[in-house]
């Protein structure tokens, strides 16, 4: 896989930041669905018809965006 663009750096952060998504779940999320943001319009679904009565949350991408700033702010990448 290339370069992700930032859209998708955001997507695979909220997704690997979800409530109960490590990092298997992450890698048979991405491997379903393509795409860590289909995979992170699954989850409501997913959750729901496993009997999850909470939804499953993941960081808004506003968040993300902040998380990736301030990563950025000591040179991480």
């Amino acid at each position: 896989m290339g370069a992700l663009s930032d859209a998708e750096r955001l997507d695979w952060l909220r997704l690997a930041r979800a409530d109960g998504v490590g990092p298997i779940t992450f890698a048979k999320l991405v491997a379903r669905f393509g795409t860590a943001g289909d995979a992170l319009t699954a989850l409501p679904d997913l959750a729901a018809r496993a009997g999850r009565r909470k939804p499953l949350r993941a960081p808004s991408r506003a968040a993300a965006q902040r998380e990736i700033e301030a990563a950025a702010a000591v040179g991480a990448r």
